[in-house]
């Protein structure tokens, strides 16, 4: 298991390497999107895979498994990556938060059996999400250029660390599992996944003119929501060094069209 999340991690890693290299791409520093030609390549070979292997996948994971079991597997892997949420609970400064989701993680893994149940929703100790991208921009960072990664989709170069992050928060890096153990796990989570966002990638093929763009906005706008709480009226640009810091004005609210792509690609 460690060493696949650590093949994923590199994979992402040169992907962002690639971005540096077709830097060529960027005229105007200020632009979010500096690097689209790049970012619509990958988002071409992603949604190709997607459509070749991941889908057919899912659809047969969700016709052969059945809808309870499936949650119950979905929360099994939720409950396994919640160590993430606490520390970056804490890194905010949340500490009430904090101190709240590490008690429904020991809820949960205790006596809803390894996750599989969410008994701690019903204790009232209701779950969210958090992670290293969001703690940066609580920190004052901007988003930097947008970014489409090979195999993670839409990131921003601030949100790029959040992956190492999160795999080194998620209890299986530190379980040495045998592989016939681990490899059925990895199918399982990614075909959960992409099962959960079935409805949305639907949404965003059939409704959207271009759906690199729609992506795209949907996962900035819910990027920002998600830091601020609500579109602020400037956020933190890039950085021009003849100039200093710039602003870009914010976007409306993510539609609730569009919020559960940004929240099933994020």
């Amino acid at each position: 298991m460690p060493s696949r999340s650590i093949w994923r991690v590199a994979v992402s890693f040169l992907g962002l390497a690639f971005f540096i290299v077709c830097s060529g791409c960027a005229h105007n520093p200020k632009n979010p999107d500096p690097f689209e030609k790049c970012n619509r390549f990958i988002y071409k070979i992603n949604d190709g895979l997607d459509k070749a292997l991941l889908k057919p996948a899912s659809d047969f994971y969700t016709k052969v498994v059945p809808k309870p079991v499936r949650h119950g597997l979905g929360n099994f892997f939720d409950n396994l990556s919640y160590g993430n949420v606490i520390l970056n609970d804490f890194l905010q400064g949340h500490i009430k938060d904090g101190l709240a989701s590490t008690v429904r993680m020991g809820v949960n893994s205790t006596v809803g059996v390894a996750g599989v149940f969410d008994v701690a929703t019903k204790w009232d100790l209701p779950g969210h999400s958090n992670d290293f991208g969001i703690t940066i921009g609580k920190w004052g960072g901007g988003p930097g250029p947008y970014l489409v990664l090979p195999l993670y989709g839409p990131s921003t170069f601030r949100d790029v660390p959040r992956i190492p992050v999160g795999m080194y928060t998620n209890v299986l890096h530190y379980v040495d599992l045998p592989d016939y153990v681990s490899i059925p796990l990895d199918v399982l989570n990614l075909a959960e996944d992409r099962a959960r966002a079935n409805a949305a990638i639907n949404f965003r093929d059939d409704a959207a003119i271009d759906p690199y763009i729609f992506m795209r906005e949907a996962y900035l706008q819910y990027r920002r929501i998600k830091i601020y709480g609500a579109p602020p009226p400037v956020e933190p640009g890039f950085y021009d060094e003849d100039e200093g810091p710039t602003t870009r004005p914010a976007t409306r609210p993510a539609t609730s069209a569009t919020r559960p792509i940004a929240e099933l690609v994020n």
